[in-house]
């Protein structure tokens, strides 16, 4: 097993409970990378810290796996699988059949994803030493869901910092097609998971979208970004007297229609654009009751992001609500989503409010020493 010390006083974050080891905290390691990437990490004394996966490459030395020194083994994440899966059998209801089962180091699996669909597992692995176990993971997602076909979506960007080319393929079994019928609160959709965006289906939204549908009765909505429309189809579930929904892409919006075929939608409520959305706000003359902004990762300058936002308060109702969300990264935090409200909505000569949190949902459960393992942010706005 590769040994890696740390510099004098870097081991206390550890201690304290955060799972990663930056490369800057790393004085030497012992050991080749033909003995894999299982590490035990001891501090500048030579004392025992914790186990972890080592990665040479990233930023990221280790992402710790126990701060014990029991055997990590195939037992190990099994136990640690099973236990993730029965977290989701507590918090996700029956009429939900697609949800995260494993989300990394939220469930002490970094490195690892794996997505519920229905009859489907879909897995992403996100680091070398995930690499190095994925038959063992297999196995055990195996042994639990044993009808199940695994397909493996690992074709993230986030491999090339860990020194890895993408993946995708079947692990075991194979889908028939690649959009399957999953439901969401007893609402079905068509999930692309061969070729879709994320695994097929933007999964850390089902709370916020609930949220939508609750409150969407008699309001006209505007969904941007809105890939195969799911927070559409929600607020019309919820009574929505009309929903426009507006993407540049040709695939999400076919399967859009596809979702409003298998809802019974007609297009006379439901209108479906391909445009680019700056594009489209810029042209539209309409006005709306609630307006979904859900930029997509790429949107990161927060300047593009108050431009999108600005034209979204002009195109607002007043006593009007915003479903504004982003994704936080090193390049962007709460405090510039704060900082782009308040900029976006001067800009529209809009009063605002922050009337309620977006965030994910339980199956995409965070550990409270790891506050960066928090992906997406918003808040519902209300605009006078």
């Amino acid at each position: 097993m590769l040994i890696v010390r740390l510099k004098p006083k870097k081991e206390i974050p550890v201690i304290k409970g955060h799972p990663w080891i930056f490369s800057g905290a790393v004085d030497k390691v012992q050991g080749t990378p033909e003995e894999g990437s299982l590490c035990r990490v001891i501090d500048s004394k030579g004392r025992f810290v914790c186990q972890g996966f080592y990665s040479p490459f990233s930023q990221i030395a280790v992402r710790v796996l126990t701060r014990g020194k029991e055997t990590v083994d195939r037992a190990f994440f099994s136990q640690r699988v099973h236990q993730a899966a029965r977290l989701r059998n507590s918090v996700i209801p029956a009429d939900t059949t697609c949800y995260r089962l494993v989300h990394g180091e939220g469930d002490g699996i970094p490195g690892l994803v794996v997505d519920f669909y229905e009859k489907a597992l879909v897995l992403q692995s996100l680091i070398t030493g995930i690499e190095e176990i994925k038959s063992d993971i297999v196995s055990i997602l195996e042994g639990l869901f044993p009808d199940f076909p695994i397909h493996e979506r690992s074709d993230v960007k986030a491999r090339s910092g860990e020194g890895l080319r993408p993946l995708s393929g079947p692990l075991k079994g194979s889908l028939a097609e690649g959009a399957i019928i999953v439901h969401e609160m007893g609402i079905p959709f068509y999930v692309d998971v061969l070729t879709g965006e994320r695994t097929g289906f933007y999964l850390d939204h089902r709370r916020n979208r609930a949220r939508l549908q609750s409150m969407a009765s008699g309001k006209d909505v505007l969904d941007l970004f809105s890939y195969t429309g799911a927070y559409a189809v929600h607020a019309l579930k919820g009574g929505a007297k009309s929903a426009v929904s507006v993407d540049s892409s040709s695939p999400a919006l076919a399967l859009a229609k596809r979702n409003m075929e298998i809802n019974k939608i007609t297009p006379f409520v439901w209108k479906i654009v391909r445009d680019d959305v700056l594009r489209f706000l810029q042209d539209d003359r309409s006005r709306y009751d609630i307006i979904v902004c859900d930029p997509p990762p790429f949107v990161k300058d927060i300047e593009d992001f108050e431009k999108i936002l600005a034209l979204v308060f002009e195109k607002l109702n007043p006593s009007g609500l915003i479903f504004a969300t982003t994704y936080l990264g090193t390049q962007y935090t709460p405090l510039d989503f704060y900082r782009a409200v308040q900029v976006s909505s001067e800009r529209a000569s809009r009063n605002v409010k922050l009337i309620e949190p977006l965030y994910e949902g339980p199956d995409f459960p965070v550990l409270p020493t790891h506050p960066q393992g928090i992906h997406l942010f918003g808040h519902i706005l209300y605009a006078d």
